[in-house]
């Protein structure tokens, strides 16, 4: 049992990582559901610092230090639902509320960051020695420490009341798009068997610190072998199973199943439409908006202009643009850019072959003209220089 807490502790917080670093720049949503993970892992730390760990050190940080942590699972959980559901990581004034059993449990547990190490050494091993003094113990400003073995659970309830109000309220948000039975079933697997898992992982924790509250000197093995502590820890190594199983959800909706083709073709920007135009995807209408706007309120002239500038004029989720240029475009984003940029500076050329190359590297959205020859060479496999010999000769 020890060493399955461990093995799920390290899983989770791998699992968490790989989230946050490779899926936050294209669907934000991830961030909070990388959260949850990392705040489920910490649960694990907590009851193994308390009930199988001899290391007061370890039971500190995870038994004190990380108290307030606890209260943001509920949080990050509600958060990534709305998420997913209204397809959009927009955070308003009032969602700080959440965070207030937050900032609470802080205060409450302040007194024990001044506690001097020696003294909190001795209290952790006082709770090594019989955990079951936690149940007596008070070191909170606010209310007793014990709280926090019920409080935690009945927080994480709470949220999943909420969640499922809201997911009633608004699961119809998740299908605004008219996507396909496929996109809509899969996500909606997803996001029931993760509100079941955390809620079973609750209820099975609320009801394993009421057992543990109301019995008397209850041995640590007792505790660490008992069918509901088993139970929370099968719910909890399934999230990460779960996003395993379902790998598409984590890139939000569209749900991508289908293999990208290669984008070693060549193609003229004027021209792209009439592959747009043949698709039968349900974001085509956003892939043609993406392509109108580029083309007439030529951004791409603005040297820093790139896809969360574009998301963020457009108002659409990045992770629907990504989509867009991989599997509908079917052009990558930074060669759409750079061809047009070359061709603004080929005309502004044509009309004034006198002109400072600086200039025209500034003009076409290039911040130097090292880069502007760089793309030119690319693009048209010849460099700046010569072509503009190249078109004075004619």
């Amino acid at each position: 049992m020890d060493g399955m807490l461990i093995f799920l502790v390290l899983f989770k917080l791998v699992v968490s990582l790989v989230l946050a670093v490779f899926n936050f720049r294209v669907n934000r949503n991830t961030i909070y559901l990388s959260g949850v993970l990392v705040v489920i892992a910490l649960f694990g730390l907590l009851h193994y610092s308390i009930f199988a760990s001899e290391s007061p050190t370890m039971l500190i940080f995870m038994g004190v230090y990380s108290i307030p942590t606890y209260y943001l699972v509920g949080p990050f959980l509600y958060f990534y639902f709305r998420s997913t559901l209204l397809d959009s990581s927009k955070i308003y004034p009032i969602d700080y509320l959440h965070y207030l059993p937050f900032f609470i449990a802080l205060i409450n547990v302040f007194p024990s960051y001044l506690r001097p190490w020696n003294e909190a050494l001795d209290l952790a091993n006082q709770i090594l020695a019989d955990p079951n003094y936690l149940k007596t113990l008070n070191l909170g400003w606010i209310y007793p420490s014990n709280f926090n073995m019920i409080g935690r659970p009945i927080f994480m309830l709470v949220y999943v009341i909420l969640i499922i109000k809201m997911y009633r309220e608004h699961s119809n948000e998740l299908y605004r798009n008219a996507l396909p039975d496929s996109h809509r079933i899969l996500m909606k697997k997803w996001l029931m068997l993760l509100l079941t898992v955390v809620s079973f992982a609750a209820l099975s924790y609320l009801a394993g610190a009421i057992v543990f509250m109301n019995t008397p000197h209850i041995p640590k093995q007792t505790v660490m072998h008992s069918p509901l502590t088993l139970i929370v820890l099968i719910c909890f190594l399934m999230i990460p199973l779960l996003i395993v199983i379902f790998p598409q959800v984590l890139y939000g909706i569209p749900i991508v199943k289908k293999k990208r083709k290669s984008f070693d073709h060549f193609l003229n920007a004027a021209e792209i439409y009439k592959y747009v135009n043949k698709s039968d995807d349900p974001l085509k209408e956003d892939a043609l908006r993406i392509l109108d706007s580029i083309h007439e309120e030529k951004w791409y002239l603005d040297p820093e202009f790139n896809v969360d500038i574009l998301a963020s004029k457009l108002e659409l989720p990045k992770h629907h643009i990504y989509y867009c240029f991989n599997y509908i475009i079917k052009w990558k984003f930074t060669s759409l850019r750079s061809q047009l940029r070359i061709e603004y500076a080929k005309n502004l050329l044509s009309s004034n072959q006198e002109m400072d190359l600086e200039l025209v590297a500034q003009q076409s959205g290039y911040s130097s003209v090292q880069s502007f020859n760089r793309a030119f060479v690319e693009e048209e496999g010849i460099n700046i220089y010569e072509y503009v010999i190249k078109i004075k000769k004619r």
